[in-house]
């Protein structure tokens, strides 16, 4: 299974990249973290930009589980820095949930993530 990589998100959507992302479901805050903000940005284009999977050569199964990286990833950086945040716990698994899935490979996939996943210091 390929996820594919920051590199390749930066190069295949260079404006998005960089782009302010507008996306209700976080706050802003979220996307101009530091460390965390880069792996929220990352999802929220393979999210809103299918069209990504293609110029990517992504199958769709390959593009889900980007999707589900870069969320796993976020999520264990938003809570290292920032603190738990059922939220997000939530919403990923909400990913899974209209959607057939070996969980064997979701364990693989946030054990890649919690791996790649740049811790900060807690904010006190």
């Amino acid at each position: 299974m390929r996820i594919v990589t920051d590199n390749e998100i930066a190069n295949a959507a260079p404006l998005l990249f960089y782009a302010e992302l507008q996306h209700g479901t976080y706050r802003s805050e979220m996307f101009e973290h530091p460390i965390a903000g880069r792996s929220l940005r990352n999802y929220c284009i393979l999210t809103d930009n299918p069209e990504l999977s293609d110029q990517l050569g992504l199958s769709p199964v390959e593009q889900f589980w980007s999707r589900y990286y870069w969320l796993a990833r976020f999520t264990f950086e938003w809570n290292a820095s920032s603190g738990f945040d059922a939220g997000l716990e939530q919403q990923l698994f909400h990913l899974l949930e209209h959607r057939q899935v070996d969980y064997g490979t979701v364990i693989e996939v946030e054990a890649i993530a919690k791996n790649d996943a740049i811790s900060m210091p807690r904010k006190t």
